[in-house]
């Protein structure tokens, strides 16, 4: 395991936005482990968390996933497939552990299980596919 310096990783608006949180990283394989806090602003009307938040923290966990065992190349989000599970409410801490499934010349694809952090109760699943731009 390599792990990266986790201080070291530059400011992304999107995900403080989705008040999330780099916990783990490792820089040869691109597995990741997040943490995403539920808030007023990710709810829809009925008090739960809008499905498009959800798809927004599993794609920002994918994306740095992507990055990294990658090699640090420019990539874009191919296609995103989400399975919603449970619902998360306002203070709901959810993890999000990613894996790099396999990544070749052009693509990576990405395995991303959104959980409660204190129940482990799965929110979402997702497949992630990138392709590289360059």
């Amino acid at each position: 395991m390599n792990a990266v310096d986790i201080a070291t990783l530059p400011r992304i608006a999107a995900r403080e936005f989705l008040c999330g949180e780099v916990l783990a990283l490792d820089a040869a394989s691109g597995a990741a482990q997040l943490r995403y806090r539920v808030t007023e602003m990710h709810l829809n009307l009925a008090g739960t968390a809008f499905g498009g938040f959800l798809a927004a923290m599993i794609d920002d966990a994918a994306g740095l996933a992507a990055w990294f065992g990658a090699r640090q190349r420019p990539f874009a989000t191919v296609t995103m497939t989400v399975n919603f599970l449970s619902a998360a409410r306002v203070g709901d801490a959810l993890l999000a552990d990613v894996l790099v499934t396999q990544s070749g010349s052009r693509q990576a694809f990405i395995e991303v299980r959104l959980a409660h952090e204190s129940s482990q109760r799965l929110v979402a699943t997702a497949t992630v596919v990138q392709s590289f731009l360059a």
